[in-house]
């Protein structure tokens, strides 16, 4: 794959025709090419007709015969207004995808263009021996939803012309698109101009062409290349597809968000049409989705994350009497360090921080669902609830829960209590490594029907409106699912809590760039409570390095405002400023979520097969239908017969069955 950041127009392109020629001029290898170029050159003022562009990228596909990749600003159809459009050609000139940007153009602080914003995605995919290749044209790459939308029309690489620019989030999109590759098992591919120019203006931009692959390092232009080659294992992909370990891409539940997203979605509509009209239209939004401020905020305050070392329970006895030594630590490591804290009002604990992972025990627990799991209230919650009131602040963490409305079954939650110990908040995990078959815990996605009977849809995403802010909570593996943070930020959440408990690994990269990602995408602060180690091996000492630490509070642009960089106890500290953050949602340029409407992917959360399926657990608590990954396993097999994902060459006759 050759990445190209020289400028080019549908009249301007015979350097780019230079670059393609001196960069094919390096292959030994036999086969196709795929070229990516940037955002086509000038303003939306200079777009010329769409046949026209699509003619000259046609000229260079046949020249260098290529499968070609770009966008520009183009006027389609008769229309007056211009608008992005991106496509994908073949070696012989012919188009094989067309896709019209979906968000307004922040970065360029918007432009007299139209956008498909408020119209359900219809998005094509081009299907080559390369591999099976979308295109997503500058900020809609930033957009979750809409990635995931490409992801089930079957893209295993997304092109990403851009027009990248130098600003405080410049560092934050760049992480976005790590964590796109990431939790979509997919490539990223992105093409962003040395230069652009406007008017009589020739402005340098900085060098973000680079390529994202699905795990690992980016490969980014140095500085000023006119191009930079790639290589795209696109049957590793595949294989790695067909494994259920990390499989986000299988096991993310689509169907559980349809319900909320068929509610939320408007009416489709067309988009404003000029810059003067985004602009209005934004601030409206503003004002629309504003939460007004409590009389009695405290608008800035410290925040402290109690990284603690976890005793792991090995036998049923353990889980209860190890309990208590645990969350004497967990007091003792705030008490010792929370005085020093000016203003602290906020402590986040890791995720089973009472217990460590109760894997050891087995992958069917349901016996020990009353042992596994604290109640509320419990003996070990009213401690935590006397603690809040000790210390004067909110305090929230990780535990498993037994819930007797739930026989044999006991959930991964996570709480918040308020400073007067009441119980405030209470969030059940809704992606685990129950998937994987690792943690026989329900997740509400397994009982689905049931539980949302009993409970109603919103009880799956709580914000708790207090004040020091309104909070939310996810838990460890939600981390890697952007659409659980989006909804808690839909229902209001501007500091969102992460108990977690990651073990350390070759996903640590990724992992990390979903987390930053997760603040940048919703504008708001996630403060990432992990494990400083545990005692993980029965009769040993000394903690085991299976739990690195790394805790982060991250502010509300994606930045890491501080971060335990080691191992072991770690009381880690930072400041919450609740006006900063409601400033930068008014921005007009941060927010990119103010333009995310269901309506552009409601549909395709529907349909199926769309990730695991809900209701595959509701009778035999006993049981664990997860176990070995057999139902992520299911949902590949499923994908390979809709044509979401490709089967591997060398597997290709040795699949399983789709489920009937």
């Amino acid at each position: 794959m050759i990445l190209l950041q020289t400028p080019w127009s549908a009249d301007s392109i015979d350097d780019a025709s230079a670059a393609i020629e001196q960069a094919l001029r390096t292959r030994v290898a036999d086969g196709p090419s795929l070229a990516l170029l940037p955002h086509g050159d000038g303003s939306e003022h200079e777009a010329r007709a769409e046949s026209d562009v699509l003619s000259a990228l046609a000229e260079l596909a046949k020249t260098h015969t290529v499968y070609l990749g770009a966008s520009a600003y183009v006027l389609t159809g008769g229309e007056d207004v211009p608008r992005t459009v991106g496509f994908v050609l073949g070696p012989d000139g012919s188009l094989l995808a067309r896709n019209a940007k979906v968000l307004p153009d922040t970065l360029e602080g918007y432009t007299d263009t139209a956008a498909e914003t408020f119209q359900s995605a219809s998005l094509q995919i081009a299907r080559t021996p390369l591999g099976q290749i979308g295109v997503l044209c500058g900020e809609d790459i930033l957009a979750p939803h809409i990635v995931r939308t490409m992801l089930v029309q079957g893209a295993e690489i997304i092109l990403n012309p851009s027009r990248e620019r130098s600003d405080s989030l410049y560092d934050s999109r760049t992480v976005a698109r790590v964590a796109r590759a990431y939790e979509n098992v997919l490539y990223v591919a992105v093409a962003s101009p040395q230069s652009v120019r406007l008017g009589d203006a020739e402005v340098t931009l900085p060098p973000a062409t680079a390529l994202y692959p699905p795990q690992g390092k980016p490969l980014r232009v140095q500085g000023a290349e006119s191009y930079v080659i790639t290589n795209v294992d696109i049957e590793a992909l595949r294989r790695r597809r067909l494994a259920p370990v990390l499989n986000f891409a299988s096991i993310v539940r689509m169907n559980l968000y349809a319900p909320g997203y068929e509610k939320e979605a408007s009416a489709p509509k067309p988009s404003p049409q000029s810059r003067k009209d985004w602009l209005t239209a934004g601030r409206e939004r503003v004002v629309a989705k504003a939460r007004p401020p409590r009389s009695d905020d405290i608008a800035t305050y410290s925040a402290m994350i109690g990284q603690h070392v976890v005793h792991q329970s090995h036998t049923p006895e353990q889980l209860v009497e190890r309990r208590q030594p645990n969350l004497d630590d967990a007091f003792d490591l705030v008490r010792n360090y929370g005085a020093r804290a000016a203003n602290l009002k906020l402590v986040v604990y890791p995720e089973f921080f009472l217990t460590g992972p109760v894997s050891p025990l087995g992958h069917k627990l349901g016996h020990l669902a009353d042992k596994i799991g604290v109640t509320f209230p419990g003996p070990e919650m009213d401690q935590v609830a006397a603690f809040a009131q000790e210390i004067g602040a909110y305090v929230s963490g990780g535990v498993f829960e037994y819930d007797p409305e739930w026989p044999d079954r006991f959930f991964n939650t996570a709480f918040i209590y308020d400073p007067s110990g009441n119980l405030i908040h209470r969030y059940r995990k809704i992606h685990c490594g129950d998937a994987m078959g690792f943690l026989p815990d329900t997740t509400p996605g397994s009982v689905f029907d049931q539980y949302v009977d009993k409970y109603g849809y919103e009880h799956l995403f709580p914000v708790a409106d207090t004040l020091i802010g309104r909070l939310a909570t996810t838990i460890c593996f939600d981390n890697n699912f952007p659409e659980t943070y989006r909804a808690m930020a839909q229902r209001g959440a501007e500091i969102i809590l992460h108990p977690t408990s990651e073990p350390h690994g070759a996903h640590r990269m990724g992992w990390d760039a979903a987390r930053r990602t997760r603040a940048f995408e919703n504008v708001a602060y996630v403060i990432s409570a992990g494990h400083g180690g545990e005692y993980f091996l029965p009769g040993r000492n000394s903690p085991s390095s299976r739990g690195r630490g790394y805790s982060k509070i991250i502010n509300f642009d994606g930045s890491i405002q501080a971060e335990a960089d080691t191992a072991g106890q770690v009381p880690l500290g930072g400041v919450i400023d609740l006006r900063a953050l409601r400033q930068a949602r008014a921005d007009l340029k941060a927010n990119t979520a103010l333009w995310d409407d269901a309506v552009v992917y409601a549909d395709e959360y529907g349909k199926t097969p769309r990730g695991l399926p809900n209701n595959l657990w509701p009778d035999d608590p006993m049981g664990n239908p997860y176990f070995g990954g057999a139902e992520i396993k299911k949902v590949a097999a499923a994908y390979v017969e809709a044509g979401v994902f490709v089967a591997p060459q060398a597997d290709a006759g040795d699949l399983p069955k789709a489920a009937e």
